[in-house]
């Protein structure tokens, strides 16, 4: 009788030692899984910077592969008209996104230190919207190219006239502060 005592008592040290393990790997990998997100605990600690660009807390968030006007780029509509499609854009972003529950997932970190997520508003693909309703075009990996397609074809968003690519802009812009810098150095050295 001890002995069949000891055995079920020994089974039951192992059961409880296995299942001690498991508890923890899985406490663990929740964690981890935890750690690939951002989730605010407010809507209200979400600020849209640009139509790709958030900041949550203390993170800046790049949308992973989306690419939308600057925030001071115009465009032209159907009509050859200028019209402010970076703020467009912006604001698109905030709609999308107002007082609903905000998660991303963390995909890695660009060069500019800022997390490069897929970011959800109530369960809806935030970077995903942003191309289908085209506000927005994508971005080197990126996996909306057929919903890019769709707006382009539907002529939604800033496909309905036309704009510059939004890494063309920066590149022109950058440029264009260079030679500003360049100009200015010349004039107070000329003096």
């Amino acid at each position: 009788m001890g002995r069949k005592l000891s055995k079920i008592y020994t089974s039951w040290q192992q059961i409880f030692i296995i299942s001690s393990c498991l508890s923890i790997f899985s406490a663990n990998y929740i964690y981890a899984q935890e750690q690939n997100w951002i989730t605010p605990k407010s809507p209200k600690e979400v600020i849209v910077v640009d139509g790709d660009s958030l900041e949550i807390g203390k993170k800046r968030i790049r949308l992973m592969g989306i690419d939308a006007p600057e925030y001071e780029q115009f465009c032209k509509n159907e009509k050859g008209r200028l019209y402010p499609c970076g703020k467009q854009s912006a604001q698109y972003l905030q709609d999308l996104i107002k007082n609903k529950e905000i998660k991303c997932h963390i995909h890695k970190k660009d060069k500019y230190d800022r997390e490069l997520c897929t970011c959800y508003a109530d369960g809806q693909d935030i970077n995903a919207e942003m191309i289908k309703s085209g506000q927005a075009i994508v971005y080197l990996e990126s996996n909306y190219q057929s919903e890019q397609a769709t707006a382009q074809k539907e002529k939604k968003g800033i496909w309905r006239g036309i704009f510059i690519h939004p890494r063309l802009f920066r590149l022109l812009k950058s440029q264009s502060a260079s030679q500003n810098k360049i100009n200015l150095n010349l004039t107070s050295d000329s003096y």
